[in-house]
């Protein structure tokens, strides 16, 4: 009898110091939490736990601060949609944990905030893009600039507006350096050019001596290795490219300001109907290698086609 009244006795003790520790340590948590000291609420509440890891408040309080840390997390590496999910669902609970519902409607109104400002700085990046792809270097130039002057708004995207302004740069480069042939043949076409004949005619001969001049790329299709035919898309693309925008860039200067303006939206229209037509005959292959064989390659002839437009329709 007496050693089973010890052994009660140890019992009662030993219960007694863990609920002790366990109320202490959720009373801390409850604190924490109230001053808004979130990392230390939860890691009174873990504490808590491992006095017992079944207590339901204590479970339910420890979710409600890791989905709080999440919020924060997501709204740090600008995942904006994922921390406006987590926050309004969290709100949307019958039971909140006492402390989290105001910094939570805060969190919310700022997302919503950033998501304006992303929206808004996502559509110039891609007016940038276009006007770079339309030979319109200086109004991207322009737009960069003025993006520039909010780098709060700029950190997602950041790398790309770096990018886009590095390749405004080169192309404003090649628009100031002389053209260079693509090879022999394509010189000795342009050298035949008579010296009367109009700048349509000069540049219409100067395409076919470019569509000439990719004989040089063909050894890069005879063994049907895929490395070397994107080598070979991805080059003959470049040379089409190059072209469009010597070509833009000579109309800029031949049309009138209307003529211009009404030239410029249909280029616009232009680039999406190739970016559209390139990326679903390339979904055909989707996964595989010629996939991004197949952009490119639909890219390229697509823009030889409309190098060919431009002079046909606009250039005297």
């Amino acid at each position: 009898m007496k050693k089973i009244s010890i052994v009660f006795l140890l019992v009662f003790l030993l219960t007694g110091c863990s609920n002790g520790t366990f109320n202490q340590a959720m009373e801390q948590g409850k604190l924490a939490l109230a001053n808004g000291e979130y990392e230390k609420a939860l890691s009174s509440v873990e504490l808590a736990l491992d006095e017992k890891p079944n207590d339901q408040e204590a479970l339910a309080m420890e979710q409600d601060l890791n989905g709080f840390h999440s919020v924060k997390k997501e709204m740090k590496d600008g995942d904006w949609e994922s921390a406006l999910d987590t926050a309004e669902s969290m709100l949307r609970q019958e039971k909140l944990a006492i402390g989290l519902r105001e910094p939570l409607e805060e969190m919310i109104e700022t997302v919503k905030r950033n998501q304006e400002v992303s929206a808004k700085v996502a559509a110039h990046v891609e007016d940038i893009e276009t006007s770079v792809e339309a030979g319109e270097l200086e109004e991207a130039q322009q737009t960069i600039e003025e993006l520039r002057k909010d780098q709060a708004s700029l950190e997602q995207f950041s790398e790309k507006l770096a990018s886009l302004e590095k390749r405004v740069e080169e192309e404003l480069k090649k628009q100031q350096a002389p053209p260079v042939p693509q090879d022999k043949r394509a010189a000795l076409q342009l050298d035949v050019i008579p010296k009367n004949a109009g700048q349509q005619q000069q540049y219409l001969t100067k395409l076919d001596a470019i569509e000439a001049g990719l004989a040089d790329l063909n050894y890069l299709y005879v063994n049907g290795i895929t490395a070397n035919m994107s080598k070979a898309e991805s080059e003959r693309y470049t040379r089409w490219d190059d072209a469009l925008n010597e070509i833009y860039g000579v109309l800029k200067k031949q049309l009138s300001a209307r003529d211009m303006d009404q030239l410029r939206v249909k280029q616009r229209e232009w680039i999406k109907y190739r970016d559209h037509t390139a990326s679903t005959n390339a979904a055909e292959f989707a996964g595989g290698s010629f996939e991004p064989l197949t952009y490119t390659g639909t890219s390229a002839d697509l823009t030889k086609e409309r190098c060919y437009a431009l002079v046909n329709l606009y250039m005297n």
